[in-house]
Protein backbone atom coordinates (compact mmCIF):
# COMPACT_ATOMS: atom_id res chain seq x y z
CA UNK A 1 0.00 0.00 0.00
CA UNK A 2 1.40 3.44 -0.94
CA UNK A 3 1.43 6.46 1.35
CA UNK A 4 -1.61 7.92 -0.45
CA UNK A 5 -3.83 4.84 -0.16
CA UNK A 6 -5.61 6.13 2.95
CA UNK A 7 -5.82 9.79 1.82
CA UNK A 8 -6.30 9.75 -1.97
CA UNK A 9 -7.89 13.21 -2.21
CA UNK A 10 -5.29 15.36 -0.50
CA UNK A 11 -3.86 17.71 -3.17
CA UNK A 12 -0.57 15.91 -3.76
CA UNK A 13 -2.12 12.42 -3.57
CA UNK A 14 -4.96 13.45 -5.88
CA UNK A 15 -2.54 14.58 -8.59
CA UNK A 16 -0.50 11.44 -8.13
CA UNK A 17 -3.50 9.10 -8.22
CA UNK A 18 -5.18 10.86 -11.13
CA UNK A 19 -1.92 10.91 -13.07
CA UNK A 20 -1.61 7.14 -12.80
CA UNK A 21 -4.69 6.79 -15.00
CA UNK A 22 -2.68 8.42 -17.81
CA UNK A 23 0.66 6.71 -17.10
CA UNK A 24 1.90 10.08 -15.82
CA UNK A 25 4.17 8.68 -13.13
CA UNK A 26 7.69 9.23 -11.92
CA UNK A 27 10.05 6.39 -12.93
CA UNK A 28 12.14 6.93 -9.80
CA UNK A 29 9.09 6.94 -7.51
CA UNK A 30 7.66 3.78 -9.11
CA UNK A 31 10.84 1.67 -9.14
CA UNK A 32 11.01 -0.96 -6.42
CA UNK A 33 13.73 -3.44 -5.57
CA UNK A 34 11.35 -6.23 -4.55
CA UNK A 35 8.08 -7.09 -6.24
CA UNK A 36 6.43 -7.60 -2.83
CA UNK A 37 6.88 -3.88 -2.18
CA UNK A 38 4.87 -2.82 -5.24
CA UNK A 39 1.54 -1.29 -4.11
CA UNK A 40 -1.80 -2.47 -5.45
CA UNK A 41 -2.22 0.57 -7.67
CA UNK A 42 -5.45 -0.77 -9.18
CA UNK A 43 -7.15 -1.11 -5.79
CA UNK A 44 -5.93 2.37 -4.87
CA UNK A 45 -7.44 3.73 -8.08
CA UNK A 46 -11.00 2.74 -7.10
CA UNK A 47 -11.84 6.25 -5.74
CA UNK A 48 -10.71 7.74 -9.04
CA UNK A 49 -12.79 5.23 -10.99
CA UNK A 50 -15.84 6.29 -9.00
CA UNK A 51 -14.99 9.98 -9.46
CA UNK A 52 -14.52 9.86 -13.24
CA UNK A 53 -17.59 7.66 -13.76
CA UNK A 54 -19.62 10.17 -11.75
CA UNK A 55 -18.24 13.13 -13.70
CA UNK A 56 -18.92 11.46 -17.04
CA UNK A 57 -22.45 10.51 -15.99
CA UNK A 58 -23.20 14.08 -14.90
CA UNK A 59 -21.80 15.38 -18.18
CA UNK A 60 -24.06 13.00 -20.13
CA UNK A 61 -27.03 14.22 -18.10
CA UNK A 62 -26.28 17.91 -18.64
CA UNK A 63 -24.82 18.29 -22.12
CA UNK A 64 -27.16 18.77 -25.07
CA UNK A 65 -30.05 19.19 -22.68
CA UNK A 66 -29.75 15.63 -21.45
CA UNK A 67 -30.13 14.15 -24.93
CA UNK A 68 -27.40 11.60 -24.26
CA UNK A 69 -29.49 10.08 -21.48
CA UNK A 70 -32.73 9.73 -23.42
CA UNK A 71 -33.84 6.17 -24.11
CA UNK A 72 -34.11 6.81 -27.82
CA UNK A 73 -32.77 4.78 -30.68
CA UNK A 74 -30.38 7.32 -32.14
CA UNK A 75 -26.61 7.68 -32.29
CA UNK A 76 -26.54 10.62 -29.86
CA UNK A 77 -28.86 9.12 -27.24
CA UNK A 78 -29.05 6.19 -24.84
CA UNK A 79 -25.39 6.34 -23.78
CA UNK A 80 -26.01 5.35 -20.18
CA UNK A 81 -28.19 2.93 -18.27
CA UNK A 82 -28.20 1.91 -14.62
CA UNK A 83 -28.43 -1.79 -15.46
CA UNK A 84 -25.32 -1.60 -17.64
CA UNK A 85 -23.43 0.41 -15.01
CA UNK A 86 -24.14 -2.27 -12.41
CA UNK A 87 -23.30 -5.07 -14.85
CA UNK A 88 -19.96 -3.55 -15.83
CA UNK A 89 -18.69 -2.45 -12.43
CA UNK A 90 -20.05 -5.65 -10.92
CA UNK A 91 -17.94 -7.72 -13.32
CA UNK A 92 -14.90 -5.73 -12.25
CA UNK A 93 -15.69 -6.32 -8.59
CA UNK A 94 -15.94 -10.06 -9.14
CA UNK A 95 -12.66 -10.05 -11.03
CA UNK A 96 -10.87 -8.22 -8.24
CA UNK A 97 -12.32 -10.22 -5.36
CA UNK A 98 -11.68 -13.51 -7.18
CA UNK A 99 -7.97 -12.93 -6.52
CA UNK A 100 -8.56 -14.29 -3.02
CA UNK A 101 -9.70 -17.66 -4.39
CA UNK A 102 -7.88 -18.47 -7.63
CA UNK A 103 -4.20 -19.26 -8.11
CA UNK A 104 -2.18 -16.25 -9.24
CA UNK A 105 -0.61 -17.93 -12.23
CA UNK A 106 0.57 -14.60 -13.64
CA UNK A 107 2.90 -13.79 -10.76
CA UNK A 108 3.88 -17.41 -10.05
CA UNK A 109 4.88 -18.18 -13.65
CA UNK A 110 6.74 -14.89 -14.05
CA UNK A 111 8.72 -15.38 -10.86
CA UNK A 112 9.55 -18.97 -11.79
CA UNK A 113 10.92 -18.03 -15.21
CA UNK A 114 12.79 -15.01 -13.84
CA UNK A 115 14.36 -16.97 -10.98
CA UNK A 116 15.40 -19.96 -13.09
CA UNK A 117 15.92 -18.74 -16.65
CA UNK A 118 16.73 -15.02 -16.70
CA UNK A 119 19.64 -14.19 -18.96
CA UNK A 120 20.75 -10.97 -17.28
CA UNK A 121 20.41 -9.12 -13.98
CA UNK A 122 19.16 -5.57 -14.46
CA UNK A 123 18.76 -2.79 -11.94
CA UNK A 124 15.03 -2.05 -11.48
CA UNK A 125 15.89 1.54 -10.48
CA UNK A 126 17.75 2.29 -13.71
CA UNK A 127 15.71 4.69 -15.88
CA UNK A 128 16.53 2.82 -19.11
CA UNK A 129 15.42 -0.47 -17.60
CA UNK A 130 12.19 1.25 -16.50
CA UNK A 131 11.56 2.47 -20.07
CA UNK A 132 12.38 -0.96 -21.50
CA UNK A 133 9.88 -2.43 -19.07
CA UNK A 134 7.20 -0.04 -20.28
CA UNK A 135 7.76 -1.09 -23.90
CA UNK A 136 8.04 -4.85 -23.36
CA UNK A 137 4.97 -5.04 -21.12
CA UNK A 138 2.96 -2.99 -23.62
CA UNK A 139 4.08 -5.20 -26.52
CA UNK A 140 3.22 -8.29 -24.48
CA UNK A 141 -0.25 -6.88 -23.90
CA UNK A 142 -0.71 -6.29 -27.64
CA UNK A 143 0.26 -9.91 -28.34
CA UNK A 144 -2.13 -11.25 -25.72
CA UNK A 145 -4.96 -8.94 -26.75
CA UNK A 146 -4.67 -9.98 -30.36
CA UNK A 147 -4.69 -13.65 -29.38
CA UNK A 148 -7.69 -13.00 -27.12
CA UNK A 149 -9.68 -12.02 -30.23
CA UNK A 150 -8.23 -14.60 -32.63
CA UNK A 151 -8.22 -17.71 -30.41
CA UNK A 152 -11.68 -18.90 -29.43
CA UNK A 153 -10.72 -20.31 -26.02
CA UNK A 154 -8.99 -17.05 -25.10
CA UNK A 155 -11.94 -15.06 -26.44
CA UNK A 156 -14.14 -17.01 -24.02
CA UNK A 157 -12.52 -15.04 -21.20
CA UNK A 158 -11.97 -11.71 -22.93
CA UNK A 159 -15.52 -11.58 -24.33
CA UNK A 160 -16.68 -10.40 -20.90
CA UNK A 161 -15.10 -7.00 -21.53
CA UNK A 162 -16.86 -6.63 -24.89
CA UNK A 163 -20.32 -7.72 -23.79
CA UNK A 164 -21.61 -4.21 -22.97
CA UNK A 165 -23.65 -2.41 -25.61
CA UNK A 166 -22.53 0.91 -24.11
CA UNK A 167 -19.15 2.62 -24.18
CA UNK A 168 -18.41 4.71 -21.12
CA UNK A 169 -16.02 4.76 -18.19
CA UNK A 170 -17.79 1.91 -16.44
CA UNK A 171 -17.22 -0.33 -19.48
CA UNK A 172 -13.51 -0.33 -18.66
CA UNK A 173 -14.25 -2.18 -15.42
CA UNK A 174 -16.17 -5.03 -17.08
CA UNK A 175 -13.45 -7.62 -16.64
CA UNK A 176 -13.12 -11.40 -16.71
CA UNK A 177 -12.35 -13.55 -13.69
CA UNK A 178 -10.25 -16.03 -15.69
CA UNK A 179 -8.57 -13.85 -18.32
CA UNK A 180 -5.23 -14.07 -16.49
CA UNK A 181 -5.21 -17.82 -17.19
CA UNK A 182 -4.83 -16.95 -20.87
CA UNK A 183 -2.66 -13.84 -20.67
CA UNK A 184 0.20 -15.09 -18.44
CA UNK A 185 2.09 -16.86 -21.20
CA UNK A 186 2.54 -13.62 -23.15
CA UNK A 187 4.38 -12.05 -20.23
CA UNK A 188 7.03 -14.76 -19.96
CA UNK A 189 9.47 -13.36 -22.57
CA UNK A 190 9.85 -10.28 -20.36
CA UNK A 191 10.71 -12.55 -17.41
CA UNK A 192 13.97 -13.46 -19.14
CA UNK A 193 15.38 -10.05 -18.25
CA UNK A 194 12.85 -7.63 -16.66
CA UNK A 195 12.89 -7.52 -12.83
CA UNK A 196 9.55 -8.70 -11.38
CA UNK A 197 9.04 -5.43 -9.51
CA UNK A 198 9.09 -3.42 -12.75
CA UNK A 199 6.85 -5.97 -14.43
CA UNK A 200 4.31 -5.60 -11.60
CA UNK A 201 4.46 -1.80 -11.87
CA UNK A 202 4.01 -1.61 -15.63
CA UNK A 203 1.39 -4.35 -15.73
CA UNK A 204 -0.79 -2.25 -13.44
CA UNK A 205 -0.16 1.09 -15.14
CA UNK A 206 -0.83 -0.47 -18.54
CA UNK A 207 -4.22 -1.58 -17.19
CA UNK A 208 -4.96 1.79 -15.58
CA UNK A 209 -4.15 3.67 -18.78
CA UNK A 210 -6.89 1.77 -20.56
CA UNK A 211 -9.52 3.09 -18.17
CA UNK A 212 -9.83 6.69 -19.42
CA UNK A 213 -10.08 5.71 -23.09
CA UNK A 214 -13.49 4.12 -22.52
CA UNK A 215 -15.62 7.16 -23.28
CA UNK A 216 -17.55 8.79 -26.12
CA UNK A 217 -17.01 12.23 -24.60
CA UNK A 218 -13.52 12.69 -26.09
CA UNK A 219 -13.20 12.98 -29.86
CA UNK A 220 -10.29 12.63 -32.27
CA UNK A 221 -6.97 13.66 -30.69
CA UNK A 222 -5.16 14.54 -33.92
CA UNK A 223 -1.53 13.36 -34.16
CA UNK A 224 -1.88 11.40 -30.90
CA UNK A 225 -4.12 8.95 -32.78
CA UNK A 226 -0.92 7.61 -34.40
CA UNK A 227 1.10 7.35 -31.16
CA UNK A 228 -1.03 6.28 -28.20
CA UNK A 229 -4.24 4.37 -27.66
CA UNK A 230 -7.04 6.94 -27.60
CA UNK A 231 -10.79 6.93 -26.95
CA UNK A 232 -11.39 7.11 -30.71
CA UNK A 233 -9.06 4.18 -31.46
CA UNK A 234 -10.53 2.08 -28.69
CA UNK A 235 -14.08 2.86 -29.77
CA UNK A 236 -13.22 1.11 -33.01
CA UNK A 237 -11.88 -1.85 -31.05
CA UNK A 238 -15.17 -2.16 -29.14
CA UNK A 239 -17.29 -1.88 -32.28
CA UNK A 240 -19.29 -4.69 -33.82
CA UNK A 241 -19.37 -3.01 -37.22
CA UNK A 242 -17.59 -5.22 -39.78
CA UNK A 243 -14.81 -2.64 -40.24
CA UNK A 244 -14.11 -2.67 -36.49
CA UNK A 245 -13.59 -6.40 -36.08
CA UNK A 246 -10.09 -7.41 -34.94
CA UNK A 247 -8.68 -3.89 -34.95
CA UNK A 248 -6.74 -1.65 -32.53
CA UNK A 249 -5.43 -4.07 -29.93
CA UNK A 250 -3.17 -1.50 -28.27
CA UNK A 251 -2.78 -1.13 -24.54
CA UNK A 252 -0.89 2.15 -24.30
CA UNK A 253 0.91 2.65 -27.63
CA UNK A 254 -1.04 2.38 -30.89
CA UNK A 255 2.23 2.01 -32.78
CA UNK A 256 2.03 -1.77 -32.36
CA UNK A 257 -1.20 -1.83 -34.39
CA UNK A 258 0.39 0.35 -37.05
CA UNK A 259 3.46 -1.92 -37.21
CA UNK A 260 1.49 -5.17 -37.33
CA UNK A 261 -1.34 -4.11 -39.65
CA UNK A 262 -4.28 -3.99 -37.24
CA UNK A 263 -4.73 -0.20 -37.08
CA UNK A 264 -8.04 1.39 -38.07
CA UNK A 265 -9.26 4.97 -37.70
CA UNK A 266 -12.79 5.68 -36.51
CA UNK A 267 -14.90 6.49 -39.57
CA UNK A 268 -16.07 9.90 -38.43
CA UNK A 269 -14.71 13.41 -39.03
CA UNK A 270 -11.89 14.31 -39.44
CA UNK A 271 -10.89 10.81 -40.60
CA UNK A 272 -13.65 10.87 -43.25
CA UNK A 273 -14.56 13.93 -45.29
CA UNK A 274 -18.17 13.30 -46.28
CA UNK A 275 -21.33 12.29 -44.47
CA UNK A 276 -21.87 9.29 -46.73
CA UNK A 277 -18.54 7.83 -45.59
CA UNK A 278 -19.36 8.31 -41.89
CA UNK A 279 -19.97 5.07 -40.04
CA UNK A 280 -20.70 5.44 -36.33
CA UNK A 281 -19.62 2.63 -34.04
CA UNK A 282 -22.15 0.23 -32.55
CA UNK A 283 -20.79 -1.41 -29.41
CA UNK A 284 -21.00 -4.88 -27.98
CA UNK A 285 -21.01 -8.38 -29.39
CA UNK A 286 -22.11 -9.36 -32.88
CA UNK A 287 -24.59 -11.64 -31.08
CA UNK A 288 -25.65 -9.82 -27.88
CA UNK A 289 -26.14 -11.86 -24.71
CA UNK A 290 -29.18 -9.83 -23.54
CA UNK A 291 -28.82 -10.38 -19.81
CA UNK A 292 -27.37 -8.72 -16.73
CA UNK A 293 -26.81 -11.95 -14.83
CA UNK A 294 -23.18 -11.76 -13.59
CA UNK A 295 -22.39 -15.45 -14.09
CA UNK A 296 -23.80 -15.45 -17.62
CA UNK A 297 -21.70 -12.36 -18.40
CA UNK A 298 -18.60 -14.18 -17.16
CA UNK A 299 -19.11 -17.66 -18.59
CA UNK A 300 -21.60 -17.62 -21.49
CA UNK A 301 -19.03 -18.03 -24.28
CA UNK A 302 -16.86 -20.48 -22.36
CA UNK A 303 -19.89 -22.73 -22.02
CA UNK A 304 -20.58 -22.34 -25.75
CA UNK A 305 -16.99 -23.18 -26.68
CA UNK A 306 -16.82 -26.27 -24.50
CA UNK A 307 -20.22 -27.65 -25.58
CA UNK A 308 -19.38 -27.00 -29.23
CA UNK A 309 -16.01 -28.70 -28.83
CA UNK A 310 -17.65 -31.72 -27.19
CA UNK A 311 -20.25 -32.12 -29.92
CA UNK A 312 -17.88 -31.51 -32.85
CA UNK A 313 -16.62 -34.75 -34.45
CA UNK A 314 -12.94 -35.30 -35.11
CA UNK A 315 -9.85 -34.30 -33.10
CA UNK A 316 -8.74 -31.80 -35.74
CA UNK A 317 -12.08 -30.01 -35.70
CA UNK A 318 -12.18 -30.00 -31.90
CA UNK A 319 -8.75 -28.37 -31.90
CA UNK A 320 -9.99 -25.73 -34.34
CA UNK A 321 -13.04 -24.98 -32.21
CA UNK A 322 -10.71 -24.20 -29.31
CA UNK A 323 -7.80 -22.50 -31.02
CA UNK A 324 -9.10 -20.97 -34.24
CA UNK A 325 -11.06 -17.72 -34.20
CA UNK A 326 -14.54 -17.38 -32.68
CA UNK A 327 -15.97 -16.97 -36.19
CA UNK A 328 -14.43 -20.14 -37.58
CA UNK A 329 -16.46 -23.03 -38.95
CA UNK A 330 -16.00 -25.52 -41.77
CA UNK A 331 -14.80 -24.02 -45.06
CA UNK A 332 -13.76 -20.66 -43.57
CA UNK A 333 -10.35 -19.09 -42.86
CA UNK A 334 -8.84 -19.41 -39.38
CA UNK A 335 -10.53 -16.28 -38.03
CA UNK A 336 -13.79 -16.69 -39.94
CA UNK A 337 -15.32 -14.57 -42.69
CA UNK A 338 -15.85 -10.84 -42.26
CA UNK A 339 -18.81 -11.12 -44.62
CA UNK A 340 -20.66 -13.14 -41.96
CA UNK A 341 -20.57 -10.28 -39.45
CA UNK A 342 -24.07 -8.72 -39.24
CA UNK A 343 -23.99 -5.27 -40.90
CA UNK A 344 -24.78 -2.10 -38.97
CA UNK A 345 -27.14 0.50 -40.43
CA UNK A 346 -25.59 3.96 -40.81
CA UNK A 347 -28.72 5.93 -40.02
CA UNK A 348 -29.84 4.19 -36.82
CA UNK A 349 -28.01 2.14 -34.16
CA UNK A 350 -29.05 -1.36 -33.12
CA UNK A 351 -31.63 -1.54 -30.33
CA UNK A 352 -30.08 -2.05 -26.90
CA UNK A 353 -31.18 -4.58 -24.34
CA UNK A 354 -32.65 -2.25 -21.69
CA UNK A 355 -35.85 -3.45 -20.07
CA UNK A 356 -37.84 -0.77 -18.28
CA UNK A 357 -37.48 -0.56 -14.48
CA UNK A 358 -39.15 2.09 -12.27
CA UNK A 359 -36.92 4.97 -11.19
CA UNK A 360 -37.46 4.07 -7.54
CA UNK A 361 -36.03 0.59 -8.17
CA UNK A 362 -33.05 1.99 -10.06
CA UNK A 363 -32.31 4.35 -7.16
CA UNK A 364 -32.70 1.46 -4.72
CA UNK A 365 -30.21 -0.66 -6.69
CA UNK A 366 -27.72 2.21 -6.89
CA UNK A 367 -27.83 2.73 -3.11
CA UNK A 368 -27.19 -0.94 -2.44
CA UNK A 369 -24.58 -1.04 -5.19
CA UNK A 370 -22.68 1.78 -3.46
CA UNK A 371 -22.61 -0.43 -0.36
CA UNK A 372 -21.16 -3.27 -2.44
CA UNK A 373 -18.44 -1.00 -3.81
CA UNK A 374 -17.51 0.13 -0.30
CA UNK A 375 -17.34 -3.45 1.04
CA UNK A 376 -15.33 -4.57 -1.97
CA UNK A 377 -12.88 -1.65 -1.69
CA UNK A 378 -12.31 -2.18 2.05
CA UNK A 379 -11.66 -5.88 1.47
CA UNK A 380 -9.22 -5.23 -1.37
CA UNK A 381 -7.34 -2.47 0.43
CA UNK A 382 -6.86 -4.80 3.38
CA UNK A 383 -5.25 -7.44 1.19
CA UNK A 384 -1.71 -6.24 1.97
CA UNK A 385 -2.02 -3.85 4.90
CA UNK A 386 -4.35 -5.70 7.29
CA UNK A 387 -5.44 -8.99 5.73
CA UNK A 388 -8.93 -10.00 6.83
CA UNK A 389 -9.91 -13.36 8.21
CA UNK A 390 -10.80 -15.80 5.46
CA UNK A 391 -14.39 -16.26 6.60
CA UNK A 392 -14.93 -12.49 6.23
CA UNK A 393 -13.61 -12.60 2.66
CA UNK A 394 -15.91 -15.55 1.88
CA UNK A 395 -18.95 -13.76 3.31
CA UNK A 396 -18.17 -10.50 1.50
CA UNK A 397 -17.67 -12.41 -1.77
CA UNK A 398 -20.96 -14.26 -1.31
CA UNK A 399 -22.67 -10.96 -0.51
CA UNK A 400 -21.26 -9.34 -3.65
CA UNK A 401 -22.13 -12.25 -5.96
CA UNK A 402 -25.57 -12.77 -4.41
CA UNK A 403 -26.38 -9.07 -4.67
CA UNK A 404 -25.24 -8.79 -8.30
CA UNK A 405 -27.22 -11.91 -9.20
CA UNK A 406 -30.33 -10.49 -7.55
CA UNK A 407 -29.88 -7.11 -9.28
CA UNK A 408 -29.49 -8.93 -12.59
CA UNK A 409 -32.78 -10.75 -12.03
CA UNK A 410 -34.49 -7.39 -11.42
CA UNK A 411 -33.04 -5.87 -14.61
CA UNK A 412 -33.88 -9.00 -16.63
CA UNK A 413 -37.51 -9.08 -15.38
CA UNK A 414 -37.06 -12.58 -13.99
CA UNK A 415 -39.96 -14.21 -12.08
CA UNK A 416 -39.93 -13.50 -8.34
CA UNK A 417 -37.08 -10.99 -8.79
CA UNK A 418 -38.38 -8.66 -6.06
CA UNK A 419 -39.09 -11.56 -3.71
CA UNK A 420 -35.54 -12.83 -4.23
CA UNK A 421 -34.15 -9.39 -3.40
CA UNK A 422 -36.26 -9.23 -0.24
CA UNK A 423 -34.82 -12.56 0.88
CA UNK A 424 -31.29 -11.30 0.16
CA UNK A 425 -31.90 -8.31 2.41
CA UNK A 426 -33.32 -10.41 5.22
CA UNK A 427 -30.42 -12.87 5.02
CA UNK A 428 -27.90 -10.02 5.20
CA UNK A 429 -29.76 -8.46 8.12
CA UNK A 430 -29.80 -11.78 9.95
CA UNK A 431 -26.06 -12.33 9.57
CA UNK A 432 -25.29 -8.78 10.66
CA UNK A 433 -27.63 -8.77 13.66
CA UNK A 434 -27.33 -12.29 14.98
CA UNK A 435 -23.60 -12.99 14.55
CA UNK A 436 -20.25 -11.27 14.87
CA UNK A 437 -18.88 -12.82 11.68
CA UNK A 438 -18.58 -9.46 9.90
CA UNK A 439 -17.36 -7.40 12.84
CA UNK A 440 -13.82 -7.15 11.37
CA UNK A 441 -15.34 -5.44 8.34
CA UNK A 442 -18.19 -3.28 9.66
CA UNK A 443 -17.35 -2.90 13.36
CA UNK A 444 -19.98 -1.03 15.38
CA UNK A 445 -22.03 -0.30 12.26
CA UNK A 446 -23.43 -3.85 12.17
CA UNK A 447 -26.82 -3.12 13.82
CA UNK A 448 -27.35 -0.04 11.63
CA UNK A 449 -26.57 -2.01 8.48
CA UNK A 450 -28.91 -4.77 9.63
CA UNK A 451 -31.68 -2.21 10.09
CA UNK A 452 -30.93 -0.74 6.66
CA UNK A 453 -31.44 -4.14 5.02
CA UNK A 454 -34.70 -4.73 6.89
CA UNK A 455 -35.95 -1.29 5.82
CA UNK A 456 -34.91 -2.12 2.24
CA UNK A 457 -36.99 -5.30 2.28
CA UNK A 458 -40.02 -3.32 3.46
CA UNK A 459 -39.43 -0.71 0.76
CA UNK A 460 -39.41 -3.43 -1.90
CA UNK A 461 -42.77 -4.75 -0.71
CA UNK A 462 -44.20 -1.28 -1.33
CA UNK A 463 -42.42 -0.82 -4.68
CA UNK A 464 -43.29 -4.25 -5.99
CA UNK A 465 -46.52 -3.09 -7.63
CA UNK A 466 -44.78 -0.42 -9.71
CA UNK A 467 -42.15 -2.95 -10.77
CA UNK A 468 -44.83 -5.46 -11.80
CA UNK A 469 -46.55 -2.74 -13.86
CA UNK A 470 -43.27 -1.98 -15.65
CA UNK A 471 -42.71 -5.67 -16.41
CA UNK A 472 -46.24 -6.03 -17.80
CA UNK A 473 -45.83 -2.95 -20.00
CA UNK A 474 -42.50 -4.25 -21.27
CA UNK A 475 -44.00 -7.63 -22.13
CA UNK A 476 -46.81 -5.96 -24.06
CA UNK A 477 -44.27 -3.94 -26.04
CA UNK A 478 -42.39 -7.12 -26.97
CA UNK A 479 -45.53 -8.78 -28.34
CA UNK A 480 -46.62 -5.81 -30.45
Amino acid sequence: MSACAATPFTPSCFLQGFGRLFYMVSPTATAYTNWEDVPDFIAEAIPFFVMTITIETLALAVLKGGAYMKKERSWDAHRFSVNDLVGSIGAGMLQQISQFFIYNITVASYLYVYNHFRVVDLDPKNIYVWIAGFLIVDLGYYAFHRAAHEVNLFWATHVVHHSSEYYNQSTALRQSIFQSYCSWIFDLPAALFLPPSLYAVHKQFNTLFQFWIHTEMIGNLGPLEYIINTPSAHRVHHGRNPYCIDKNYAGTLIIWDILFGTFELERVAPAVQSEKDTERVAYGLTHPINTFDPLTIQFHHLRHVLTTCWSTPGFSNKFKVLFYGPGWHDDTPRTGLLEEIPPIAKDIPPAKYDLSVPTSINVYVLVHFALLIAANAITLNGKKSQPMEYHVIVLVSAYVLGSLTSFGRIFDHKPLAIATECLRNLAAAGILAATSLLTPLVGQAAPYLAGFHVFSALFLLVAQKNYATAVTASNKTKTQ
